[in-house]
């Protein structure tokens, strides 16, 4: 009992995350590791080296296979090293077990990180406990876990997370997910009025797109998505919450996908108010800016619109890096839209999402592009580009403003 208190918060944490209306343990990505460098290949189980990336949990379980009590010692007073090994499974299996029943969860999975260079953002995470029947071992080490061959409803990583009153289900081992956007999901909610049409660029698996649709009574949602895994749970979950019949899902990339839209609304060839806009989401991190300019080109021509645009900023930045965010919607409507002379971009609005890193935020900015006379936002004549500040004074965009450093 001693030993185990020695061990440090990273390896042995004090509190595990549960989620989930089935409750899933979530262990930290360092928790109960065997091995340090478990991506190099010289660390997968069995090779010779395998000591050379031990874990203080490892010395742990291995003091416990030396000395008088322990039956496989050798005359030296070591552990046989591949019974020992062998054994260090064992007891890690029933580690997960007993830690499933102490927080009553019906599985545990370990923490995984995204693949920064992923376009589709896949989830790192991987099941430890059950080990599912068809699965393989995670980069051939059981210590990151098990990945389950099939995917989808009722496969061993479905899992599915109730928060107000919205059901979003998904494979866990597939798809990203981030708890910490529950309160921008409710917010977005709210922001949509009852018979706007609206865009969702970058859906997942319906983050935005169904709080607009249950919350926001949005007379019909356009969600773009090109991760087949997410686009799944997204049509699942458009069924199970009742809103399918007021949204369509368009499967790509959707900088191509609504310039296409576009054109045929432009030529007359599909409906103008499936490529025209109230309000679009454009949730995804670090950055948004490849989809600024094919939003702008998705707003409503009469009125213009609302654009929430998601990133990560530093945190004495904020301001400045609003101003830019405006200049460059404006730079934008310069280029690609000449004739809508009398349109600006104002943002009012900057809401912190979560903690990204150390000093950097993850914020939305509630930006208006649209016309001074829109009734979207009624804007004085002479108003121009700019930031409304935390005092709600409207501060005008200069005309050169250096991106921000993030």
């Amino acid at each position: 009992e001693k030993s185990v208190k020695s061990l440090s918060n990273r390896t042995c944490p004090k509190k595990l995350e549960v989620i989930g209306d089935d409750r899933t343990l979530v262990v930290p990505h360092w928790a109960f590791q065997l091995e340090r460098d478990f991506h190099h290949a010289s660390s997968i189980i069995g090779e010779p080296n395998f000591q050379e990336g031990k874990t203080e949990f490892y010395n742990l379980l291995r003091r416990t296979q030396t000395g008088e009590n322990n039956p496989t010692a050798t005359p030296s007073g070591e552990p046989d090293q591949r019974h020992s090994i062998s054994k260090f499974f064992s007891i890690q299996s029933l580690l997960w077990a007993n830690l499933a029943k102490i927080h009553s969860c019906t599985r545990v999975a370990r923490r995984g990180d995204i693949d920064p260079e992923s376009g589709v953002r896949e989830s790192g995470h991987r099941i430890l406990w059950p080990i599912p029947t068809d699965s393989k071992i995670a980069n051939g080490n059981p210590n990151i876990g098990f990945m389950p061959k099939s995917s989808g409803a009722s496969s061993p990583g479905w899992i599915s997370v109730t928060e107000h009153k919205i059901s979003q289900s998904f494979d866990l081992t597939r798809v990203m997910f981030s708890r910490g956007n529950v309160t921008e999901k409710k917010r977005f909610g709210s922001l949509v009025q009852q018979g706007e049409y609206v865009l969702d660029m970058y859906a997942g698996i319906g983050y935005y797109t169904l709080p607009a649709l249950v919350h926001g009574n949005a007379k019909h949602v356009t969600a773009c998505e090109w991760n087949p895994h997410a686009l799944n749970a997204l049509r699942f979950n458009l069924k199970m919450n009742r809103v399918a019949d007021r949204c369509v899902v368009l499967e790509g990339d959707c900088r191509v996908t609504l310039k296409e839209l576009v054109e045929k609304c432009d030529k007359g060839t599909a409906a103008c108010h499936i490529a025209s806009f109230d309000r679009i989401s454009l949730g995804l991190l670090p950055s948004c800016e490849g989809g600024w300019a094919i939003a702008v080109s998705c707003l409503r021509q009469d009125e213009g619109g609302w654009l929430h645009i998601h990133a990560n900023v530093t945190v004495n930045e904020r301001e400045k890096w609003a101003h830019w965010l405006c200049r460059s919607l404006r730079n934008i409507l310069q280029r690609d839209h000449p004739k809508r002379t009398r349109w600006n971009a104002v943002c009012t609005h900057i809401e912190k999402v979560k903690s990204f890193a150390p000093k950097v935020d993850h914020v939305v900015a509630d930006v208006f592009v649209g016309p001074v006379d829109s009734s979207k936002m009624r804007l004085k004549e002479n108003a121009t580009t700019g930031v409304v500040d935390f005092l709600g004074k409207f501060v005008p965009t200069p005309q050169n403003v250096l991106p921000p450093s993030w």
